[in-house]
């Protein structure tokens, strides 16, 4: 079963809401490639989708804890700058709230990254959260709630994508 797939057969089973995924993932890292890609598929599915891509709504400014909880899932993508960016980390502590206190479905997809290596917090994760404690020094509290939503969501069972076919030119 494919991504799509999944995802389509998870939105049958749930009731309706205003938003039918928020997708969270790093535009820095695959913005033009896969998660673009991904976006745009869902759309064109009739998934309704929402990223925060600087307006969750046309011409308003971003909610992004709305977006999420109004939604009826969320795909996580997990790629190699993930963890790097702070917006990611503060979405993902929103969406394991919102899972652990309404019940939102939550589906990682580890794209070219193992999910030992999210999970444990290896490898370029290890290296985010280095700099992250040094930066956040006198906020270790909000370090330490990205530290316990990413081991959280990496252990959810997912998807695991090792290709690069979503490259755009």
């Amino acid at each position: 079963m494919d991504l799509f797939s999944l995802i389509n057969l998870l939105m049958l089973l749930l009731s309706r809401k205003d938003n039918d995924v928020f997708l969270s993932f790093s535009h820095h890292d695959i913005g033009k490639n896969f998660g673009d890609h991904l976006y745009k598929d869902l759309n064109s599915a009739g998934i309704r989708t929402l990223r925060d891509d600087g307006g969750i709504y046309a011409g308003q400014k971003s909610d992004i804890k709305k977006a999420i909880r109004e939604s009826r899932i969320s795909v996580v993508v997990f790629s190699k700058g993930y963890a790097s960016s702070t917006k990611c980390l503060d979405q993902l502590v929103h969406i394991m709230d919102s899972r652990n206190k309404t019940g939102l479905l939550v589906l990682p997809v580890f794209y070219n990254v193992d999910p030992s290596e999210v999970s444990e917090q290896k490898g370029l994760f290890e290296e985010a959260f280095a700099k992250h404690e040094k930066s956040f020094h006198k906020k270790m509290a909000r370090v330490e709630s990205w530290r316990a939503a990413l081991k959280e969501a990496a252990d959810l069972a997912g998807m695991v994508l090792q290709q690069d076919r979503y490259t755009s030119n």
